[in-house]
């Protein structure tokens, strides 16, 4: 057995275990972990593999969080069995967001696609800052809770990581696919692949497509943990999140951005709790993380492994 099975085996190990050693706290933490960890993996299927900047990736976290926040309050589950379906509408709405987004932004490349994404992220904040009636405006959508046993911290951890840990896996398998293969190679040279015969285009917009319905499963995940869902999700600045996660973890990896995204939660949560001056005192931080660490976290570690 090589050292990457048992590594994960360990930590599937000490993930089935937390909620018997955390406390309800440190469990909405690990929680807000997990569904971080597949947004940043989401994200990286574009910039990593794909070699697309997009500014505007936490328009499907916020569709998402949104679209599964609607739906639990019209069809008013009483089951956790009945509840399961909410993560899959979720996934489905941001999904077909960014059918629609994609199709328009896959057309240009580089700075051009990244400011088109930003552009309908502002057009969808606007829609759920303006639309009361349906979002509850500025003051968002409060008191999400998933019924029955899942109501309970361990409950709905566990939920949530028998969603994110096979979505995680499909990440994993797309990206050593032939598609994925592909995706590396249009990210290199994108003109040359499209000479051999490949349709860059649909390509681009089938990866687009499925990092914004794994965006908008990690979106409604975590609605339903915090217990609400605001604008602010949707607004650019959101999107600033799964950049640094997976700059941070290390993009050239497929565990990477998982790994920033869990320390990037750990130092916001601890920081926070110290100062009031938190964003200054974490930027810092991740600065000189950054700079120290071109290549991230996991690039830290293959060196000090090498």
């Amino acid at each position: 057995m090589n050292r990457s099975r048992v590594g994960l085996i360990v930590l599937l190990g000490v993930l089935a275990v937390l909620p018997a050693i955390l406390s309800d706290f440190w469990l909405f933490i690990a929680i807000e972990i997990l569904a971080f960890a597949l947004y940043a993996l989401s994200f990286n299927l574009l910039m990593g593999y794909g070699g697309m900047l997009s500014f505007g990736h936490a328009a499907f976290f916020g569709v998402g969080a949104y679209a599964g926040a609607l739906f639990a309050k019209h069809a008013s589950f009483s089951s956790a069995g009945s509840f399961l379906l909410v993560m899959p509408v979720a996934a489905m709405a941001a999904g077909l967001l960014a059918v629609l987004i994609g199709y328009f932004s896959v057309r240009r490349s580089g700075i051009y696609f990244a400011m088109l994404t930003f552009a309908f992220q502002m057009l969808l904040y606007t829609v759920a800052l303006k639309a009361t009636g349906l979002t509850g405006g500025d003051d968002g959508m409060t008191g999400l809770r998933a019924p029955g046993a899942l109501s309970s911290p361990a409950g709905y951890y566990y939920f949530a990581a028998l969603w994110v840990l096979p979505s995680m896996y499909a990440i994993y398998r797309l990206v050593r696919s032939p598609f994925g293969l592909t995706l590396k190679a249009m990210r290199n040279n994108a003109l040359r692949v499209q000479y051999v015969g490949v349709n860059v285009r649909n390509h681009q917009l089938i990866v687009f497509v499925v990092a914004g319905a794994f965006a908008g499963l990690a979106g409604a995940l975590f609605a339903f943990s915090s217990g609400n869902v605001f604008p602010g999700w949707l607004n650019w600045t959101a999107s600033a999140t799964p950049i640094v996660m997976a700059v941070l973890g290390g993009v050239q990896s497929f565990g990477g951005p998982a790994l920033g995204a869990a320390v990037y939660v750990l130092l916001e949560v601890t920081i926070s709790g110290s100062t009031e001056y938190w964003p200054l005192v974490m930027g810092l931080i991740i600065l000189l993380l950054v700079l120290v660490m071109p290549k991230g976290l996991v690039g830290l570690f293959q060196r000090s492994r090498d």
